[in-house]
């Protein structure tokens, strides 16, 4: 319907990753959203529940990852290993999900010791994420398609897999990614917790292998694609 979400139990959306992450919550809980149609602002609230979601498909060696959850790296290890030659790794869309996700996926390519990205805490203390043994797919032709929502977690494998000579990035929309390298959490406010809507706030940056921010930049593509 073209609706855009402007805000999430008073909380503005900040961009597609912020906001997916404002939505989850527990099971059974609620919250409000405000969003915008033909214009109009209007009011709605949804109930969270357990929705079953099969983020990872392939066919052949085209390999669709929507978001990344913890299981996503054995998921794709079972497609990548089924397919023969050349692999593509379908990013579009991805807002992120889960950053460990994102990290054991860029793991099956790379080999030991490749940086996969530095997560930098507020205290400014560094994490940095590497190979831990050679990738079952290591060596194999890869190559990444990302579009401008492309984002977080997903920029953090298509940055460790291009930098370290994996993968060739392919855009399929724009000139390049979503562009969001900071990790952030929604902290309520009011009396009780949420009554007066939520802040994000920015709990972690975090760096592509070559030291790089991404934040508010993306990643450009290789080469654009139609």
């Amino acid at each position: 319907a073209g609706d855009v979400i402007a805000a999430v139990d008073g909380l503005k959306t900040a961009d597609p990753a912020t906001t997916a992450k404002s939505l989850r919550g527990e099971a059974g809980s609620t919250c409000s959203v405000l969003y915008v149609r033909d214009g109009a602002e209007k009011t709605t609230t949804i109930n969270r529940r357990v929705v079953p979601l099969s983020t990872v498909r392939g066919d052949g060696g085209a390999i669709r990852v929507k978001g990344f959850q913890l299981d996503t790296a054995p998921k794709v290890a079972d497609l990548a290993g089924k397919a023969k030659g050349p692999l593509v790794l379908d990013l579009r869309g991805n807002l992120g999900g889960s950053l460990e996700g994102g990290v054991e996926t860029a793991r099956l390519f790379l080999k030991t010791g490749q940086t996969i990205t530095t997560v930098v805490d507020a205290r400014g203390t560094p994490f940095p994420y590497e190979a831990v043994a050679d990738g079952p797919f290591y060596g194999r032709k890869l190559s990444i398609l990302v579009d401008s929502r492309t984002a977080s977690a997903a920029e953090v494998l298509t940055a460790a897999l291009r930098e370290n000579g994996a993968a060739t990035v392919l855009g399929a929309d724009a000139d390049r990614t979503f562009g969001k390298g900071v990790i952030q959490t929604v902290q309520p406010l009011g009396d009780p917790p949420g009554a007066g809507g939520g802040v994000a706030v920015t709990v972690a940056t975090y760096s592509t292998p070559s030291g790089a921010n991404i934040n508010g930049k993306g990643i450009i593509p290789d080469r654009k694609v139609a």
